[in-house]
């Protein structure tokens, strides 16, 4: 579902030039795992960073330049398979967007279904996305990793 309320996943170009439709058809392009069309919309030297325990998510982090990007993004998708990605909320104003979507994991080692809800904020130039950071409830997630309740 979209900010407009309709379910679904629009299919947006990017030519039509709003940050907006970019993030769009990048979150349609990771969701049907279009890596190549992904990486035609960001931009060479982007500025990527996904918040989280390095520790038990060793591929995210801190990420700077396309290549570094998808180096980080093909060792996430070694250790989980993505089944879903669902955009609750985008907002957008001039070349900023930010977003809320639920995703669902699935951890190779284990089988365990991991879900969870992540907030990004992106910035698009010139039809490329240029800036990243990704925010999701980690400790809820290294939890699921894990299988068990982490107490004091």
């Amino acid at each position: 579902m979209t900010n407009d309320g309709n379910p679904g996943s629009p299919q947006v170009s990017p030519s039509a030039g709003s940050a907006r439709d970019v993030v769009l058809a990048i979150q349609e392009a990771f969701r049907t795992a279009d890596y190549a069309r992904m990486a035609a919309l960001y931009d060479d030297d982007i500025d990527w960073l996904f918040h989280g325990p390095v520790s038990i998510f060793p591929a995210i982090g801190h990420r700077r330049g396309k290549v570094a990007v998808f180096q980080g993004l093909e060792a996430l998708n070694r250790l989980f398979s993505f089944s879903n990605h669902v955009t609750k909320s985008l907002i957008a104003e001039g070349d900023w967007v930010a977003g809320i979507a639920d995703v669902t994991m699935v951890q190779r080692a284990s089988g365990r279904t991991i879900t969870c809800s992540v907030a990004s904020f992106h910035r698009v130039r010139d039809g490329r996305l240029i800036y990243y950071r990704g925010f999701n409830d980690s400790f809820d997630a290294v939890e699921q990793v894990l299988g068990r309740v982490i107490t004091p």
